[in-house]
């Protein structure tokens, strides 16, 4: 599992055939969620995720002050 920073965005990405990375990826949708962050996927814009799927591979983490 990595995180980066992109400005006030946080992207997450995991391989999802690791258990280890699903489950800390999981934790940290969980952990973030709970404290008011906006999960998304992103294509050619940002689409609202409200539940974790570990086949994702990838999600996008966005603060309420963006418009989250």
């Amino acid at each position: 599992m990595q995180t980066l920073r992109v400005g006030s965005r946080i992207r997450l990405t995991w391989e999802s055939s690791s258990r280890r990375d699903v489950n800390e990826a999981r934790e940290f949708f969980s952990r973030h969620t709970r404290q008011g962050w906006l999960a998304a996927r992103r294509n050619s814009e940002y689409k609202r995720v409200l539940e974790f799927n570990p086949e994702h591979g990838e999600l996008w983490f966005i603060p309420l002050s963006e418009g989250g």
